[in-house]
């Protein structure tokens, strides 16, 4: 007996001093096309998450990765070869019903029009689209502009499905390709794609559609997502990465032009600075990390089906971001 109650304070005399697990040295964060994932891209110019992580007394390096689809991104974190990941509302609302909470939204990127053009002039509403007609977008079903699309078609059409026969995968700079070559009649994307296509289209191509008009907000287009699991085993590179985000968001918001130059220098688009400095600063284009409409995606994945469950923003979040006035 005496042994016995020996051996067991040994053995919670060793855990008692046994080091704790280390949390990890290295993170991956997949991103898209476009200027929606600015921030991130300053993030890893100014090599923010190692600043961040020297205050918090760790050593943690970080790479921004493009992954060029929201299917991609979501696969990568599920299969944990990321450890963040951008994705929009709807991915979010999935991976969060799918994981039982476990992924979160860390912050909102960036409040980006989803626009819906085309160069087929038969085409007035979103209702109107028939065989012949391909509309490219990211991720069949479950983008944000598939499912915003999704949004509209019941909203006007009284049939959230209406146009889901007619959608193909396509990452951003293939769908505009594919656009102004004539493969599609359709894409449904975001700046600068979205606005170089009406720009380069002049009296060819059209706009159908312009979420923030169906939204009637400047909805968020994506958000920083990252696991509940990961945050609890990692808490100071969580927080690095939190706050190198917010930092380089706040960059982007204040500092337009040199903004623009890190988005030329990472995905060397066919604008040139001064179109992209334009661009960001018409006013559509908002960088905040407060999420914008995440409740009303939510909402209507849960009419249709998509998910069981009607979920909350405040729910879809990381408790750092319940407190704002979000929606």
């Amino acid at each position: 007996m005496r042994k016995s109650v020996f051996g067991t304070i040994i053995a919670l005399a060793i855990v008692a001093v046994a080091p704790a697990r280390a949390e990890v040295s290295s993170v991956v964060i997949g991103i898209q096309n476009g200027v929606a994932y600015i921030p991130l891209q300053v993030v890893a110019s100014q090599h923010l998450v190692e600043k961040h992580a020297k205050k918090l007394g760790i050593t943690l390096t970080a790479s921004v990765r493009n992954l060029g689809s929201a299917g991609l991104v979501r696969d990568a974190l599920i299969a944990g070869q990321i450890q963040f990941g951008v994705a929009g509302p709807p991915t979010l609302v999935t991976m969060h019903d799918k994981t039982r909470g476990d992924i979160k939204a860390i912050g909102a990127v960036v409040s980006v029009p989803i626009y819906l053009n085309t160069t087929n002039k038969a085409l007035k509403t979103v209702c109107d689209f028939k065989e012949g007609d391909k509309i490219a977008l990211p991720t069949v079903k479950s983008s944000v502009q598939a499912v915003t699309l999704q949004m509209a078609t019941k909203k006007y059409c009284n049939d959230p499905f209406k146009a889901d026969r007619f959608t193909v995968s396509m990452p951003h700079p293939d769908g505009y390709n594919a656009l102004m070559s004539g493969m599609v009649s359709t894409h449904m994307t975001s700046p600068p794609f979205s606005y170089d296509e009406l720009e380069q289209g002049k009296g060819k191509v059209h706009l159908l559609l312009n979420s923030y008009d169906l939204l009637n907000a400047p909805g968020t287009l994506v958000y920083l997502l990252a696991s509940q699991r990961f945050r609890d085993a990692n808490p100071k590179v969580y927080q690095a990465v939190r706050a190198a985000f917010e930092e380089g968001e706040k960059f982007a918001r204040e500092h337009p032009k040199e903004a623009a130059q890190i988005y030329v220098n990472f995905e060397h688009p066919k604008e040139s600075l001064a179109d992209v400095v334009k661009e960001l600063g018409n006013g559509e284009i908002i960088y905040n990390s407060t999420p914008i409409a995440l409740g009303a995606y939510a909402d209507f994945m849960y009419q249709i089906g998509t998910v069981k469950k009607r979920y909350t923003w405040q729910e879809l979040s990381m408790p750092e971001l319940r407190s704002r006035k979000g929606s």
